[in-house]
């Protein structure tokens, strides 16, 4: 029986912890209320503040806009946003081809 409170005491201190944890490292503002009231909540209120928490209290992330998530119907290939990889680099593929023949026309 021990074990079962033990048991019980150390899971209700993991949700507390990471709902503590969540809330206080969130770079969204929470939904519905401040960030000290879903402290208070969180602390005081067992077991439900930290399930409200995650249910009610937490922001969601962004969603994605039409066409550009990877579930996207766009129906083609995607231009990248960030730093392309040399091997898919059409103009650094193309230098190298360039090099490689002005080095042997050298020898």
């Amino acid at each position: 029986m021990i074990r079962a409170f033990v048991f019980l005491f150390l899971a209700h201190l993991a949700l507390v912890i990471a709902a503590l944890a969540d809330c206080l490292g969130g770079e969204h503002h929470p939904r519905r209320l401040t960030r000290a009231w879903w402290v208070v909540i969180i602390l005081f209120v067992p077991v439900a503040g930290g399930v409200l928490w995650f249910s009610a209290g937490r922001a969601r992330p962004p969603r994605p806009r039409p066409g550009t998530g990877r579930s996207g119907s766009t129906g083609g290939p995607r231009s990248p946003k960030g730093p392309v990889a040399p091997d898919d680099d059409p103009d650094f593929l193309r230098d190298i081809d360039r090099r490689l023949r002005d080095e042997n026309k050298e020898d």
